[in-house]
């Protein structure tokens, strides 16, 4: 009997599933997991990461394995975040076929979809169980020595109590201002800095999933960042019911750029849309690396304009389409420049601007440096301690558990995190010299411990 020619493409969601299978070329057949159909079992005694079967989804395993002995291929196209990898991982285990492929789904569209299964790649089972099961390995090491603070704690305390690169200040009235490069000092520095009279830019960057959830915050379109991300994910979701299009890139992602073909695309919608102003020129664009598994969320058509999507969506993702919407074409237009910004003599490369526009701004001021719900995300990600696909919920836990405060955008530590500061710069070496390790093969026990004993 010859085999059907068809696809088998797997996600993690069933409301995901269904709107792929509707776009999707009938060629594709698309099932959902409905998250962990195994789970993950982490053997500390022999350094082993396994799987146990979720009894609930019996009947999932099953269908799974019967699609893939007809399918001609099979794709796996789950977040590429450690619960997406798992549940790609296991599958793919449990599969057994010879060849299994990973997509990297960027955005629920026609076109999007056919780019994503004409992009993907083999999944080498060993090297992503490795990686996974060091996750677990440091994860498990971490715990057992009672002297160290929860990985999330310690990483936050290691930001609030050390040096650092920041793009965010305070003056002595408490005034938001953004440096035009991220500046290295300590947390308790004070920069003074006098106003210039010659002219710079306001330059925005594309939107990462950090500072999206900021931006709604703080704007009160939710009540609070873990029901911003369910919001989020929702709009990414949405399919306009006139016209059938998708809103937005895929709604997960720390990176502040744009693949090349996306700004080739941006081109050629705001010519033919004959949009106001111009685009920025080629050394002004940040773009990402095409081997960068996301790129920064943005309108999937610029012609879609927020009015358009007003009349057609409850208006939480008119809302929220219409951040990113005004923000991306801010982005991706040539900068503003400013009625003033401000100087210090000894960082002559940098330049100081108030975020909110200050009306008659002293001559001079000192600024101290702070951490925005934005950065913070961005900097707890470098360190391996936060991912974007589940921010907003460790946000509003951090913020339950008294361990932060957020006052406008400003996050400031209270006293469970300010009394881990004379151990900041100790747990920062140590969750830096962790994630590095992440992705060493083979990565043995006793390399771990002698980090954390170190």
């Amino acid at each position: 009997m010859s085999r059907s020619v068809y696809t088998l493409l797997i996600v993690e969601s069933p409301v995901l599933a269904n709107i792929i299978q509707n776009l999707a070329p009938q060629s594709v057949y698309v099932m959902a997991t409905s998250g962990y159909c195994w789970n993950p079992v982490y053997d500390e005694n022999r350094n082993e990461l396994k799987t146990k079967a979720d009894p609930d989804k019996i009947e999932i395993r099953r269908e799974l394995k019967e699609q893939s002995k007809w399918a001609s291929s099979v794709v796996i196209a789950t977040d590429s975040d450690p619960s997406g990898d798992f549940i790609a991982w296991s599958v793919a285990k449990y599969l057994k076929k010879t060849v299994i492929q990973r997509g990297i789904l960027q955005h629920l569209s026609k076109n999007g979809i056919i780019e994503m299964l004409d992009d993907v790649r083999e999944i080498d089972i060993s090297l992503l169980g490795a990686r996974l099961k060091n996750l677990f390995l440091i994860h498990s090491e971490w715990r057992k020595v009672k002297s160290l603070p929860s990985k999330e704690l310690a990483g936050l305390a290691s930001l609030f109590g050390t040096s650092g690169t920041f793009s965010h200040f305070l003056d002595d009235e408490d005034r938001l201002f953004k440096s035009s490069v991220p500046v290295l000092c300590d947390y308790d520095e004070w920069i003074p800095v006098k106003k210039s009279d010659e002219t710079q830019y306001k330059i925005t960057e594309p939107l990462s999933t950090f500072d999206l959830l900021e931006d709604v915050v703080q704007k009160s379109l939710t009540p609070d960042y873990n029901e911003a991300q369910v919001q989020l994910q929702r709009l990414f979701q949405t399919v306009l019911p006139n016209s059938r299009e998708s809103l937005i890139s895929y709604p997960r992602t720390a990176a502040n750029s744009f693949y090349g073909e996306t700004w080739e695309n941006f081109k050629g919608q705001f010519i033919k849309e004959s949009l106001h102003g111009d685009l920025k020129p080629l050394f002004l664009q940040e773009s990402a690396a095409a081997d960068q598994p996301h790129e920064s969320i943005y309108p999937l058509n610029l012609a879609v304009k927020p009015d358009v999507v007003s009349g057609e969506t409850l208006k939480i993702m008119a809302d929220l389409y219409e951040i990113i919407y005004t923000h991306t074409l801010s982005s991706i237009k040539i900068p503003v420049s400013l009625h003033y910004f401000f100087e210090n003599n000894l960082k002559p490369d940098v330049y100081f601007y108030s975020v909110n526009e200050i009306v008659n701004p002293q001559e001079q001021r000192s600024l101290r440096p702070c951490l925005t719900v934005s950065d913070l995300g961005k900097m707890l990600h470098q360190l391996g301690v936060a991912k974007p696909s589940n921010f907003g919920e460790r946000m509003d836990e951090w913020i339950a558990r008294k361990w932060i405060a957020v006052t406008e955008r400003v996050v400031t530590p209270l006293p469970k995190i300010t009394r881990l500061g004379n151990r900041a710069a100790d747990l920062k070496k140590k969750l830096t010299a962790l994630k590095i390790l992440e992705n060493r093969i083979p990565l043995l026990p006793e390399t771990v411990r002698q980090v954390l004993s170190s």
